[in-house]
């Protein structure tokens, strides 16, 4: 379990560089990134003084989940519309996890992904 870290956006690239969180998967350093921009960009995690956690469970068949816990606020989730500038960070996750989800809500959430197995 990582620190909360601030919000600020060195703290996406600590949360991604971090050789003892991350799974060994090429695609974990872009899921665990765009997870915690969302964090910052979307919730009350990116106010003065908002944080995230990035907790990353492995799993003894080497399987992994990358969590981001934030600060809640209103949900973001919702179709893109042509000109779209954001919004394309959970699609990339979904495209490139096994399984992702959100539990929470607006006090507080977490959003979850399932890189695929290490390849060995």
């Amino acid at each position: 379990v990582a620190p909360d870290l601030p919000r600020v956006h060195d703290q996406i690239r600590q949360a991604r560089t971090r050789p003892d969180l991350l799974p060994h998967h090429p695609d974990a350093q872009l899921i665990i990134s765009e997870l915690a921009t969302n964090a910052v960009q979307h919730t009350r995690t990116g106010a003065p003084g908002g944080t995230f956690t990035a907790t990353i469970r492995h799993r003894p068949d080497g399987t992994a989940c990358i969590e981001i816990e934030d600060q809640g606020g209103p949900a973001v989730f919702g179709p893109l519309t042509e000109g779209d500038e954001c919004g394309r960070g959970l699609r990339l996750v979904a495209a490139l996890a096994t399984a992702w989800g959100v539990k929470g809500g607006t006090a507080g959430r977490t959003v979850w992904a399932e890189p695929p197995p290490p390849v060995r």
